[in-house]
């Protein structure tokens, strides 16, 4: 399965999500995206950066965390990567607070793939 049908089947298995992105956070690029609606590139840059210093603050802090969850007033953002230090990072729009924990185990799953094939 590629890694645009598993951002896909993401999207669809996990009831609120609007948006599932890979990217890189040292470049601040998404190199792929799942959506049900069309995002502006600005929008996708944000978010990468916002993932990109979350995590970068989190290192300072513990060196070791995988996950980041913002509360935005309109939606949450979560952030996973496969482990400290790794700049592949899978980012989930969510509408529903329910639904963080299966995105989370989605987005870990998918990177942890991906981490297996090289």
């Amino acid at each position: 399965m590629s890694l645009s049908e598993r951002l896909d089947e993401l999207r669809q298995t996990v009831p609120s999500c609007t948006l599932a992105s890979f990217g890189d956070i040292s470049t601040g690029l998404a190199l792929r995206t799942s959506a049900s609606d069309l995002y502006k590139q600005e929008y996708l840059d944000e978010v990468l950066r916002q993932a990109s210093a979350n995590f970068e603050m989190s290192d300072l802090m513990s060196g070791d965390n995988d996950l980041v969850v913002l509360a935005m007033p309109d939606e949450l953002r979560v952030f996973v990567r496969y482990q400290a230090g790794n700049p592949d990072v899978v980012c989930c729009i969510c509408d529903d607070l329910s639904d963080v924990p299966l995105a989370t185990r989605s987005a870990q799953k998918i990177l942890a793939d991906m981490a297996g094939a090289t």
